[in-house]
């Protein structure tokens, strides 16, 4: 079986180079060594001819592998950062709606208690309004019926009464009033706490999703 010529001429031409390293002037204190430029390149020049052209196909193949997997490394690469540009794009922006719930949230809660409020206070005082001229209608009942010399004892008795009528009528209406108030603020806290529980579940879902 003959030896391929050009394998031959590739071992003769890489001896030859390795007698001329070998043979090469050494340059002292720089690990250097002197070789004549033109001999060189031309054992390379030739050393490059004797490559088999399988060889040399094959070098081409895989260069243009290696550039294939550099272009689909950049693809890949830049599809990462596009997706990755992108889930952060939708992050904040789910963030940015998440706030303004929230804000929108409070605003609401701070309005239906001040609400709460004024209808409690407006209740208090129509309260107090009627508990006042009931006091007052029933003192100027019991004046009148003081003033009657021949029926003083029980003048003063019905005004004991209806004082105390009124008194009773007052405190049932501040009864109701406070009974009022406390529905009014137990609804504010039902709402409220319902729109907390509702922003808690959804930034437990922004966790989740980063």
């Amino acid at each position: 079986m003959s030896s391929n010529p050009n394998r031959l001429m590739s071992f003769e031409l890489l001896d030859r180079m390795s007698m001329m390293i070998t043979e090469a002037k050494n340059i002292p204190l720089y690990n250097r060594i002197m070789l004549k430029k033109e001999d060189f390149t031309e054992l390379m020049r030739k050393l490059e001819e004797s490559i088999p052209s399988d060889l040399q196909k094959a070098r081409m193949i895989i260069d243009e592998e290696e550039n294939i997997i550099a272009e689909s490394n950049r693809i890949a690469n830049e599809t990462t950062d596009n997706a990755n540009k992108e889930a952060q794009k939708t992050l904040d922006s789910a963030r940015e709606q998440a706030n303004t719930m929230v804000t929108e949230a409070q605003n609401h809660a701070q309005e239906t208690v001040r609400t709460a409020t004024e209808q409690a206070n407006a209740m208090v005082a129509d309260a107090q309004a009627r508990a006042s001229a009931l006091i007052a209608d029933a003192q100027a009942q019991a004046q009148q019926m003081v003033a009657d010399s021949e029926i003083i004892a029980r003048a003063q008795a019905e005004a004991q009464e209806m004082l105390e009528g009124a008194h009773r009528d007052c405190e049932a209406l501040s009864s109701q009033a406070h009974q009022a108030v406390d529905q009014l603020m137990e609804q504010a806290d039902i709402h409220l706490g319902q729109q907390i529980d509702t922003l808690r579940a959804m930034r437990q879902q922004l966790a989740g999703q980063q």
